[in-house]
């Protein structure tokens, strides 16, 4: 029988190997999109298909890696209800505890969105979902597929609002570049949110928030009514960002 110490041991490995694994979907994701031929019509929609696919895949394969990682947390198992996030949808009920509406977890503001993230440290954080008007929501543990699930829902509620951003100049771009397309092959890391409008996925965290606070405010939402979940990607301490800034 294994002694406690190997245990942890063992079940620290698995976790570390599976935070790498998220890294390297992500790294591997941008590899793919910059492999493809932009200039051949024909290998570009065929770049395009693959990629998307792949978006697919990876979203199911990170939401299982999630689930794994939010299980080993609990190890040792208390014998108490506990509750566990559920990625890739809505906050479900778990099979040892119930999830409540809105985490209860410590929130923060400040003067700036973006002063606020450079201050909490973002880059050792990941987000895991977003609450939307009392609503809550849950991604994979990757910028770029929490992003992907913001889009989709926004689109839900506002897709005429939506299908404008690709025509959009000015307030959606970053470094002078359109965050939101027609085509894919104009964006570096494309997202499909709907037929024909895709957007920029290759953003660092402090902007991709500058933006998403953009986004909430362009479909009539109050800043105050989103919040980001984040949690640390060592210790998996958990956390709210608001978007919600003084003036």
């Amino acid at each position: 029988m294994f002694e406690r110490a190997e245990t942890d041991e063992k079940i620290q490995e698995v976790k570390d190997q599976l935070e790498r694994m998220h890294g390297q979907l992500a790294a591997l994701s941008t590899t793919i999109w910059q492999g493809i031929d932009h200039d051949n019509q024909d290998r570009l929609e065929e770049g395009v298909r693959f990629k998307q696919t792949y978006n697919e895949r990876r979203h199911l394969l990170e939401g299982a890696m999630d689930q794994m990682l939010a299980l080993l947390r609990l190890y040792p198992p208390s014998g108490t209800s506990t509750d566990v996030v559920v990625p890739g949808g809505e906050v479900e009920e778990s099979e040892v505890g119930e999830v409540p509406e809105e985490p209860q977890v410590a929130e923060e503001t400040g003067e700036s969105v973006a002063a606020s993230a450079q201050a909490s440290g973002l880059e050792q954080k990941v987000p895991f979902g977003f609450i939307l008007s009392g609503k809550t929501f849950t991604s994979a543990s990757a910028w770029p597929l929490f992003y992907e699930a913001l889009l989709q829902e926004l689109y839900g509620r506002e897709p005429e609002k939506m299908a404008l951003l690709a025509d959009a100049s000015g307030r959606f771009e970053h470094g002078g570049r359109p965050l939101f397309a027609r085509v894919p092959d104009t964006l570096d890391d494309p997202l499909p949110i709907a037929d024909s409008i895709f957007a920029e996925a290759d953003l660092p965290p402090p902007a991709l928030i500058q933006v998403i606070k953009r986004l909430i405010s362009h479909v009539g939402c109050p800043l105050d009514s989103f919040k980001i979940l984040l949690k640390e990607k060592n210790r998996g301490t958990v956390e709210t960002l608001s978007l919600a800034a003084s003036e």
